[in-house]
């Protein structure tokens, strides 16, 4: 079973930063867990003001410019 601070190390793709080896090892799963849904919801407005933003682009050049953006 992987420890908090691995969870966290994974959640941040970094060493846990200096200063938080003071938080007990539920806080820590409790950052991650934060990390993760702010992460999430960063994720699902990015992917909406794309979609916003693409109703200001001419219907015909959408599907392009999607292919563009996306692949």
């Amino acid at each position: 079973m992987a420890s908090a601070v691995d969870i966290l190390e994974d959640e941040l793709r970094a060493p846990m930063p200096e200063g938080l080896e003071v938080l007990s090892a539920e806080e820590l799963q409790i950052l991650a867990e934060l990390l993760a849904d702010a992460k999430a919801r960063q994720a699902e407005e990015l992917e909406e003001a794309v979609r916003e933003s693409l109703e200001i682009v001419p219907r015909l050049m959408r599907g392009p410019i999607r292919k563009i953006l996306f692949g």
